[in-house]
């Protein structure tokens, strides 16, 4: 078997900031963040002194009659949309993956997820070594390999 990299750097889709893949604590899944930790760019011609926040946004456009616009803001702002107009959250060009398919073990049927060192089964989680992936070792896994 075959140890697969993951590729740990990207970049933004929408603006070209550099990113990299980081791993949650318990390891089973990854988000991408750009290098200096942000999930959030800014576009590069906001005007000095425009509003940081929402709250401060929805009164700029209140002061201006701009009920459209407030509207808009404040329904994106009340369902949880938190970036301002000129914000974006970072999205990563997710690179094509450089694993062969026949490298990847099975469990329960479906082709497990790759984790650092380990490989994760998409039923019940349970986390295998990629050490005892090649040897096949996983009650549920079989040869480990597809046929």
């Amino acid at each position: 078997m075959t140890t697969i990299q993951l590729t740990t750097r990207s970049e933004c889709a929408t603006c070209g900031t550099p990113m990299r893949r980081t791993w949650t604590d318990d390891l089973i899944d990854s988000t991408w963040r750009a290098v200096d930790g942000t999930i959030v760019g800014t576009a590069e011609d906001v005007p000095a002194g425009a509003p940081t926040n929402t709250p401060e946004l929805l009164e700029f456009l209140a002061a201006r009659g701009d009920m459209h616009s407030y509207s808009t803001v404040l329904a994106r702002y009340q369902m949880g949309h938190l970036e301002l107009p000129w914000e974006h959250l970072h999205r990563a060009v997710e690179p094509a993956s450089e694993s062969d398919t026949r490298d990847v073990p099975e469990c329960h049927g479906w082709p497990m997820r790759a984790a650092p060192s380990a490989w994760i089964c998409r039923v019940d989680g349970t986390i295998t070594r990629r050490e005892l992936a090649v040897a096949a070792q996983h009650p549920q896994q079989g040869s480990g390999q597809r046929e």
